[in-house]
Formats: structure tokens, C-alpha cells, sequence
């Protein structure tokens, strides 16, 4: 068995060491983040599977019908939220897998606990809210879905204002149940990234993040782009998988590659939001692909960007 060390998490963030909180530390700590390297036969299998996968698969990212998957999913969530007494373990999406490989370090690794991504995750998502919005008094999350962020948010900086906004409804109703059950400031509202309410107004030197989100957008991002670019939030992050940073010539890219390509899963973002730093209106703090994912793609690559 190896483990994940904090030196191996600084590396996969593009972090230092002396950056971690006590907060990150502890639940580095807390988990487990032990795993197995796969042997030949065991990567053989792992890879035909991926590869049945892409063959199979008939999901398209952004088909009308993943309107109603969408509406019917998040309120799974809200419903267990209320029949599990607000339980916040409820809000955990059913597309996190447990118990399969997932993808660390360039390879396929078997990990010792079922929740290794989600842990994974949590440790991330606790090193950039408090890295990056620690100076902002409102945070804003496009594509909020359970609200499992902001749930993380809320108990990182409990004085913060949090606005979760998602296209489809049960979302909205189930931020702003959270919200009122754990007597958090947070709220929730309807917005369509694909087609922006522009009278919908930021407020000053707030934040912006999406997390997975824009991937649903089967590239039709330039108009939330425009959005962001007109509000001029203090800072704008996206944790989204981002298919220009994998390497076409390596078996291991290639097939996240393929799977996401497959989907049609949103590209072109980073290029466009360099495209933005090279005409002036735009300021990118921060790029890094974790070289961390599900089984068959990565989907927390950061951009850090800010509007000028």
C-alpha cells in the first residue's frame, strides 16, 4: 500500500506546504488515502473497461433530456436532505462513484477507502476557498446543484454572504433550505448560464466559482463568459475538466480524451479566457491540472482568473 502525503497533495494543487491550514491538515489526517497500484493484468482490465465505456456510452452533454435528469437528480437530494433530518451527508451527488479506480498521478490506482475522490476532493476544495476567498464577503456558485460547496463554504467562513444559482429549481429550493435549517446566510436562485439574466447584478468584489458545472454546457460558455466580463467580480475560478491539458500521446490521456470528447463535454474554455489575457481583458492567477480524477476523466482542473 503507498498513501497520499501532504507533500503529494501541495504538488497535485501547485501548492506550498506552509499554505495549508489546520483545517486541510486535519482532514488529511482525518481520511484515509491509502491505495494500491494496479498490476498488468489488473491496468488491462481497468483500460478495456474505460474502452467499452466510450464505446457504449449514449450520454450527450446538453441534450434536452438532460434537463429532467438534472431536475429529477437534485431533487433526490433535496428530498433526502429533508427526510434524513437535514442530514448535510444527503447532499453528496449520486454521480460521485465509491469502490472503482479512479485516476492519480498519471496511472490507475485501486484506493483503500470507497471515498477516496470524495475525501480527495474535500481536502482541495479546502485549500482554494481558503487560499482564494478568504478577502471576499460574498461568494457566488453558478451550478450549485446540492449545494455541497457551499455547505464546505459555510463552515470555512461562517460570517460570508453565499449565493448558489442553478438553472433547474430543486436546487434553488434546496440552498435556500439549507440556508434556513442551519441558519447560514446563504440563498438560492434560478439562473441559466447558456443564456445570462444580465439584470441580475453581482455585487461589488464578490467572487465567482463554478465546480463542474460549465462542463454541462457542451461548450456554450461565451455568453456567461460576457457575463462575467461586464459584472467584474473580483475573482472567477473553474474547476472543470479542461481537455486541452491532457497529453494526446500517452494512453492514459488519450482515453479521458476520447470519453469526454465522446460526452461532449465543454472545451475551449482556457483557451478562450487566454485569449482574454492576450486582448487586455482579463488577468489568469492560476492553471493546474491535479493529475486527480474519476475513472475515466479528470474533473478538477483549476483556472483563476480575473476580469480587467
Amino acid at each position: 500500500m503507498q498513501e497520499v502525503t501532504v507533500t503529494d497533495f501541495a504538488r497535485s494543487f501547485g501548492a506550498r506546504e506552509d499554505e495549508f491550514s489546520s483545517e486541510c491538515l486535519q482532514a488529511i489526517r482525518n481520511y484515509d488515502f491509502s491505495y494500491q497500484q494496479l498490476n498488468q493484468k489488473q491496468r488491462d482490465d481497468v483500460i478495456l473497461c474505460v474502452l467499452k465505456k466510450i464505446s457504449s456510452d449514449t450520454q450527450v452533454i446538453g441534450a434536452e433530456e438532460r434537463t429532467s435528469v438534472w431536475e429529477q437528480g437534485w431533487a433526490e437530494n433535496l428530498d433526502a436532505f429533508k427526510s434524513q433530518n437535514h442530514s448535510l451527508e444527503a447532499l453528496i451527488p449520486k454521480f460521485i462513484r465509491e469502490n472503482q479506480p479512479i485516476r492519480y498521478d498519471g496511472d490507475y490506482i485501486m484506493p483503500a477507502n470507497p471515498r477516496f475522490e470524495f475525501d480527495y476532493m474535500t481536502v482541495f476544495r479546502i485549500w482554494l476557498f481558503q487560499k482564494y476567498f478568504a478577502d471576499f464577503s460574498k461568494i457566488y456558485e453558478f451550478g450549485c446543484g446540492s449545494g455541497l460547496n457551499l455547505v464546505l463554504l459555510a463552515s470555512l467562513f461562517p460570517n460570508k454572504e453565499l449565493c448558489g444559482l442553478d438553472f433547474v429549481q430543486p436546487p434553488v429550493d434546496l440552498i435556500n433550505t439549507i440556508g434556513k435549517t442551519h441558519n447560514w446566510p446563504m440563498t438560492g436562485h434560478r439562473f441559466d448560464m447558456i443564456n445570462p439574466d444580465e439584470s441580475f447584478k453581482l455585487a461589488e468584489k464578490c467572487a465567482v466559482f463554478t465546480f463542474g458545472a460549465l462542463e454541462q454546457l457542451a461548450s456554450k460558455t461565451e455568453n456567461f463568459i460576457q457575463y462575467l466580463l461586464h459584472q467584474k467580480p473580483g475573482i472567477c475560478i473553474h474547476v472543470e475538466p479542461t481537455v486541452e491539458l491532457y497529453d494526446e500521446d500517452l494512453l492514459f490521456d488519450y482515453l479521458a480524451i476520447q470519453f469526454h470528447r465522446k460526452r461532449g463535454y465543454t472545451e475551449r474554455l482556457l483557451p478562450r479566457i487566454q485569449q482574454l489575457e492576450a486582448e487586455g481583458k482579463a488577468r489568469i492567477l492560476g492553471i493546474k491540472r491535479l493529475h486527480f480524477g474519476s475513472l475515466f476523466m479528470e474533473g478538477y482542473t483549476y483556472i483563476i482568473w480575473q476580469p480587467v
